[in-house]
């Protein structure tokens, strides 16, 4: 049976009923299911709406809920205007607004008659009523609630009362949900703050020790530590390796910004569909999947630093998106309408030659010049032979820590061995192959004979034909040896690219397939 406000009795039931639904449960989305169910049960054939309204942005409001078996729009998480509706008034006036015989002109300009601008699409639904009550909580508006009856209901006279109470437990039940939001909010603040105090005692303590004995990679430190205190874009260049990363913490724990969150991302890691929600987040319902807002990396950074590794590997629509998130200083969500604001520190890195690529149309020239405002540029590990043994000392010494034993003894044939390779991976093979080594080397001298870096080529053996490989083997080992022939180089004349007769592009493919980038 429903019931329309016909007496005290049924109107404090219906009270009683909304502190138990409204009260006990502190999530928003309950709570607002809940509203719902509990205003069809009561007030029959009505129209409900919440909207939450925020100071900080205060001629829009965003829909949380309408419910409307005629017409459920517009959907959640739509930002409207609040210019000339009823919504704005309730919260311009902080007092309920109401109108009634909605739809009717020929009253001589009577009681709401074409005052706002909800009026008339309610009065083209069969609405005939309309009240809008301010959501209230200590003293903060926090939106509204409203609520629109069939004519023959008579809202105004009967069902006012009780439909106001209902507003202000609405309201309280939004407060404790927003308090709640807002305190997992400052707990996940606090957890980035934790991580930057570890990641702060780890460096104090020597773990994270950046080696810098010869000259180029002095010069590169020279340049980060001029460069970190500004809020100067910076592209960071070098082969795959090279330690990229390691020098984007390095400007970040040097700028004003070190107390702030360091974000880092590989644009090479995230599937081309992904990226831009990644970056920008989105909003509910932007995509099949999209159950709820996401805050992209971009907002996660806000305060600090992003570093987008990878850069060159943006896709088109992401590269329009950072240009304008650089000159603009904000961002829209994927399925979002506004503009938000954001506060970061771009740092970006690649290992593509960025200036052909521009010139072949792959990548906007426009974003490549905001990008490429203070490059640092990262020699390879063959070319700074004087890093070569106190680097190897401290990585060794690091995974020896992690792996609670002694760095073990590194005798003159290990370095002469270590000296003679190429490093086509730069740093990040050093490191592993040390890591190989300590866990085949569990005695106090290290070995590192049994790894391949004896010789630089294979030696070929012409009288006996070479075993057959799997194919991807064989297309694995001939990548290698293009990368090891140009020195890790893919573009240019004398790239591994143009050596094999690829692509630039398809060759960037195919290495990340064999697991070679």
């Amino acid at each position: 049976m429903v019931i329309h406000c016909t007496g005290l009795r049924d109107r404090e039931s219906l009270i009683e009923e909304a502190v138990e639904k409204l009260l006990t449960t502190l999530d928003l989305p309950e709570i607002l299911e809940r509203t719902a169910r509990l205003l069809r049960k009561h007030f029959g054939g009505t129209r409900v709406g919440i909207n939450r309204w925020r100071a900080e942005d205060p001629d829009v409001a965003e829909v949380l809920l309408v419910d409307d078996s005629r017409q459920p729009t517009p959907s959640p998480g739509t930002v409207f205007s609040l210019e000339g509706t009823a919504t704005g008034a309730a919260i311009r006036t902080r007092a309920p607004v109401t109108l009634d015989h909605m739809g009717l002109t020929d009253l001589g300009g009577g009681l709401g008659a074409g005052r706002y601008r909800e009026e008339e699409d309610l009065a083209r639904l069969g609405y005939g009523a309309l009240a809008c009550f301010p959501l209230i909580a200590e003293g903060q508006v926090l939106g509204t609630f409203e609520i629109a009856h069939l004519p023959k209901e008579e809202m105004l006279c009967r069902c006012f009362q009780p439909a106001d109470r209902i507003s202000k437990l609405i309201a309280i039940a939004l407060h404790n949900s927003l308090m709640v939001s807002e305190i997992r909010r400052l707990n996940q603040l606090l957890d980035r703050e934790n991580t930057r105090l570890k990641h702060q005692i780890r460096e104090t303590s020597g773990q994270l020790k950046y080696v810098a004995d010869g000259p180029a990679m002095r010069a590169v430190l020279e340049k980060v530590h001029m460069v970190a205190p500004s809020e100067t874009t910076v592209l960071i260049r070098g082969e795959t390796g090279t330690g990229k990363e390691g020098i984007a913490r390095l400007v970040h724990q040097h700028s004003d910004r070190a107390s702030g969150p360091f974000v880092a991302v590989n644009l090479a890691a995230i599937p081309e569909s992904l990226i831009e929600s990644e970056l920008f987040g989105h909003e509910k319902g932007a995509f099949t999947g999209a159950t709820k807002r996401k805050i992209g990396r971009f907002e996660q950074a806000s305060g600090g630093t992003l570093f987008l590794d990878e850069v060159g590997d943006a896709p088109a629509s992401v590269q329009i998106k950072l240009l304008r998130a650089l000159q603009e200083r904000e961002i829209q969500r994927v399925g979002g309408e506004r503009a938000v604001p954001v506060d970061i520190r771009l740092v970006a890195a690649t290992n593509r030659q960025l200036e052909q690529m521009a010139d072949d149309g792959a990548f906007r020239a426009d974003l490549y010049y905001r990008l490429n405002i203070f490059p640092v540029v990262l020699p390879p590990l063959r070319d700074r032979p004087q890093d070569l043994r106190p680097l190897t000392e401290h990585l060794l010494e690091r995974h020896a820590l992690r792996m609670h034993r002694q760095p073990p003894t590194i005798g003159e044939d290990t370095w002469r061995a270590l000296e003679a390779y190429h490093w086509p991976g730069n740093v990040r093979e050093l490191e592993n192959t040390l890591e190989r080594a300590l866990i085949l080397s569990p005695g106090s001298e290290l070995v590192v004979m049994d790894l391949g870096l004896e010789r630089k080529t294979p030696t070929p053996t012409p009288t006996i034909a070479p075993r057959i490989q799997p194919f991807d083997n064989a297309v694995q080992s001939l990548l290698r040896r293009a990368l090891d022939e140009t020195g890790g180089r893919v573009y240019g004349p004398e790239g591994a690219a143009a050596l094999l007769g690829l692509k630039p592009t398809t060759l960037q493919g195919k290495l990340r397939k064999h697991g070679l980038r």
